[in-house]
């Protein structure tokens, strides 16, 4: 099993490249960690930041560690071509199109157990808008 800790809200910032390339966004997947690494403080404590936490069955960390991607582009600064990060999170989780269900249970526990076939269709790449499935 994996966890997804997700942003619950918007953020932002009043520059919009800074609110871009900065500033989490509702339904970006802001760590990937191991089941193992959950001590409850996020749904215990009701004054912690903005999150909710995803359990998926079925997956391990690894298996899904790239929805932490950045998205970059390359550029050239001083003859050195380098990455420079465009957003701060390349994948989301499309938190308008979830099922009322999953929804209830994260508004009111700010926790949720699904399996992967349940959650997968519902993260899509911010820049094609495609399911990353």
């Amino acid at each position: 099993m994996a966890l997804l800790l997700v942003m619950a809200v918007s953020r932002t910032h009043a520059d919009p490249v800074k609110d871009q390339r900065g500033c989490y966004k509702r339904g970006d997947i802001v760590e990937v960690l191991d089941d193992s690494k959950h001590d409850g403080d996020i749904v215990a404590n009701p004054i912690a930041p903005p999150f909710v936490l995803v359990r998926i069955t079925g997956v391990t960390q690894a298996q899904i560690e790239r929805l932490m991607e950045s998205h970059t582009v390359e550029e050239i600064v001083d003859g050195q071509t380098r990455q420079r990060v465009v957003r701060r999170r390349k994948y989301r989780v499309d938190v308008d199109d979830v099922p009322a269900g999953i929804l209830a249970q994260l508004r009111d526990n700010r926790y949720v157990e699904v399996t992967w076939a349940q959650v997968k269709s519902y993260i899509r790449n911010k820049i094609t808008n495609t399911v990353e499935a």
